[in-house]
């Protein structure tokens, strides 16, 4: 299966892909985004985009649809919608305690990092040419520092870690929850350029 073949696989489970040839990046910072309403559909920005990066974020934004589908992001968007209340805290426009600035993270944890494994185990699944599994868990890892970053230090990222510094392997909760560690934050103080 190629990107193109991937492309109308998605489609066929009811999921419309608009694809963003003439720009790199789409709302905010994003190469990819999921939305639900009116009907569901992924955009993804491919100008300049190398095709494990295309065939990866298309199968990241796929995991969201499968949450969507699955009732499993609404079940947590339930609890709180963290990606904005992270956008609402780093502006200042909220406060958060530290319970809730934990609640809010962990559920943004669980989102993505729930999003990259659904991606990961079905770009295996459907043999997707372009699709690296080493490439996609390290990038999976950028994300998930790039995360704990953001709400360690009150800081957005405008661009991810170096990917190539993660080890290419499935985190456990523990690992996944835990806060950054002393290399991460090594990484990503060199890779953000704080």
């Amino acid at each position: 299966m190629d990107f193109n073949d991937l492309v109308k696989y998605i489609k066929s489970q009811r999921c419309k892909v608009k694809l963003h040839k003439g720009k790199k990046r789409l709302e905010g910072n994003a190469i990819g985004l999921f939305l639900d309403e009116p009907k569901p559909r992924i955009l993804l920005a491919i100008k300049g985009r190398s095709r494990k990066e295309k065939v990866s974020v298309l199968l990241h934004e796929y995991g969201h649809f499968c949450q969507w589908r699955d009732g499993f992001s609404k079940y947590l968007d339930g609890i709180c919608w963290p990606h904005q209340v992270l956008d609402d805290w780093l502006t200042g426009y909220i406060e958060l305690s530290t319970r809730e600035l934990k609640m809010v993270r962990n559920s943004m944890l669980t989102i993505e990092y729930d999003a990259e494994l659904r991606s990961y185990y079905l770009g295996k699944e459907l043999g997707v040419k372009g699709f690296n599994p080493a490439y996609h868990l390290r990038e999976a890892q950028s994300y998930m520092a790039a995360i704990k970053w953001a709400f360690a230090h009150r800081k957005d990222w405008k661009k991810k870690a170096p990917y190539k510094l993660f080890p290419a392997k499935i985190l456990t909760h523990e690992e996944l929850f835990a806060p950054l560690t002393e290399k991460e934050n090594k990484i990503l103080k060199k890779g953000m350029r704080v």
